[in-house]
């Protein structure tokens, strides 16, 4: 008898945590990133703006890039190449800020200027990170959800 009750334990301890990563990943599409704030920075090199990251999931989020493009209208302004920036974590249940730059197209730099000014710019694009080992991709928003 001890022995099932040993066994029906280990199994619990061991499912529990690998289910909760599942359903974590599973849910990865209520993670909401939003952006703020955009500055043309470093000569006209980069587009600075804050990065709002929301994870209402029971997991902590680590992100490592992004592919993020801003746009005024159809025209791309960034020079399409991966956003970097340091390992992030977004803890669980909880909302973290992140300033990220992003390579401008340099013929696109006036144009980059007026979009913020006149408040034209969008953004596209998705975050890469994981949920334990699970890779995950969450959507890049313009100032704000959908949801």
């Amino acid at each position: 008898m001890a022995a099932v009750l040993l066994t029906a334990l280990v199994t619990a301890w061991l499912f529990v945590p690998t289910m909760v990563g599942h359903i974590a990943a599973m849910n990865v599409g209520s993670v909401d990133v939003t952006t703020s704030g955009a500055t043309v920075t470093d000569g006209g090199q980069h587009l600075t703006t804050t990065l709002t990251i929301h994870n209402p999931t029971r997991r902590d989020i680590v992100f490592y890039s992004g592919l993020i493009h801003v746009y005024d209208g159809e025209t791309q302004l960034t020079d399409g190449t991966t956003t970097p920036f340091g390992e992030t974590t977004v803890p669980a249940k909880e909302t973290v800020t992140l300033q990220v730059e992003i390579g401008l197209d340099p013929d696109r730099t006036a144009r980059a200027k007026r979009a913020i000014r006149s408040d034209s710019a969008t953004f596209s694009g998705n975050l890469r990170g994981r949920i334990g080992e699970k890779g995950i991709h969450v959507s890049v928003n313009t100032g704000g959800s959908e949801r």
